[in-house]
C-alpha cells in the first residue's frame, strides 16, 4: 500500500495518503446508518479535494445506491449488512474514483424499470454498471474524471 501512495502523490499531488486513496466502511441495512455513511463519504471526497459539483453528484449516487440497498435488498425483516468501498484512479491527466455498493440480499424486479433512484445515478456518473445473482446485488459506479490536483497543496513537494 505504501508503493502505491508513493506513485500517486508522484502523479498527483494532492497529498493521497495510504488513509485517503480507499474507503470502505460496512453498515446494518438501517436507513439511520445511511446518514453516518455519508458523512465519512463526503469527508473522504473532501481530503481528495474533489470539485464541489462532482462531490455532491457521486455523494448523490452513492447515497442512492446505498438507499436502494437499505430499502429492498433484506425483505421480511431479515437483518443485512450494505458494504460500500471506493478507490482513487489516477490517470496521466485526469483522475477519478470507482465506487461499489454491495448486498447480500435479493434483487426485486419491481415495476420493470430502474425507477426514479437508478435514473439519478446514471445522471450523476460517467458509468453505472448493476449486477445481481444469488449473491446480492452490486452496483459499481465511475465518477467523471476531475482534474488533477497541482500547486500550493499542503504536503505537496514540488507543485
Amino acid at each position: 500500500m505504501a508503493e502505491f501512495a508513493r506513485q500517486v502523490r508522484d502523479r498527483h499531488c494532492g497529498g493521497v495518503s495510504e488513509r485517503s486513496g480507499f474507503f470502505s466502511i460496512r453498515f446494518s441495512a438501517d436507513p439511520v446508518q445511511l446518514v453516518f455513511f455519508r458523512a465519512g463519504l463526503d469527508r473522504w471526497l473532501r481530503e481528495l479535494e474533489w470539485p464541489e459539483a462532482e462531490r455532491v453528484d457521486m455523494l448523490l449516487a452513492v447515497s442512492e445506491a446505498s438507499g436502494n440497498a437499505v430499502d429492498h435488498a433484506y425483505l421480511g425483516g431479515d437483518a443485512g449488512e450494505v458494504e460500500v468501498t471506493g478507490r482513487l484512479v489516477v490517470g496521466a491527466t485526469e483522475r477519478r474514483i470507482v465506487v461499489v455498493v454491495r448486498d447480500h440480499g435479493r434483487w426485486r424486479a419491481d415495476h420493470g424499470g430502474d425507477g426514479f433512484g437508478f435514473t439519478t445515478v446514471r445522471a450523476c456518473t460517467a458509468r453505472l454498471r448493476i449486477r445481481h445473482d444469488d449473491d446480492g446485488t452490486v452496483v459499481t459506479m465511475n465518477s467523471r474524471p476531475v482534474p488533477l490536483v497541482t500547486g500550493g497543496v499542503s504536503g505537496c513537494a514540488g507543485c
